[in-house]
């Protein structure tokens, strides 16, 4: 599946005017891709989205998985849980989440052609789409959405990164004056 971007007839026609001047968008287009990719590795790096929003904790589940399951994560014999262990995997622990395996975190590329880019991933788990299930959660699965793409849920670039993307191509704009 691919997230269509809206909003961007600005950097379209200033990639136009590029275009007229260098006949060669390539570079630009890679650097635009660069900055999206470096955009996506914040979010994983800082556990919130590019527009501000703070991901949800792991869950108890995810967190006794990580830990061998249940009855490894308690002492023997008693009803409560080793010592370190809500150090490590509780809300605030110091467990990060979405990057176990790096499985999304790491899969990130940048196609470019001379008319276009494209970031996308080539993670897979289980059969399922695993960045589109936590960009946007599983209600079936019971996951809850941590965004990580630049991008809202209406197709709008976040502000931040589009006005960056627009005086990139400026700059590149003016070394061909």
């Amino acid at each position: 599946m691919s997230i269509k971007i809206t909003g961007i007839e600005d950097i379209q026609k200033s990639l136009l005017s590029l275009e007229k001047k260098t006949k060669n968008l390539k570079p630009t287009l890679r650097a635009i891709g660069e900055m999206v990719r470096s955009c996506i590795d914040e979010s994983f790096e800082n556990e919130i989205s590019p527009f501000g929003e703070k991901w949800k904790p792991i869950s108890s589940n995810t967190a006794f998985s990580y830990a061998g399951g249940k009855t490894k994560a308690f002492k023997k014999g008693a009803k409560s849980l080793k010592s370190g262990f809500l150090k490590r995997y509780g809300v605030y622990g110091d467990k990060r989440i979405l990057v176990e395996s790096s499985n999304l975190k790491d899969s990130w590329g940048v196609k470019v052609d001379n008319k276009s880019v494209t970031v996308e991933s080539y993670a897979k788990s289980r059969g399922f789409p695993y960045g589109l299930t936590h960009q946007f959660g599983s209600a079936k699965k019971g996951i809850p959405a941590r965004p990580f793409l630049p991008v809202d849920k209406n197709g709008n670039l976040e502000i931040n990164l589009k006005n960056d993307i627009l005086e990139h191509i400026e700059d590149d704009l003016l070394k061909w004056d």
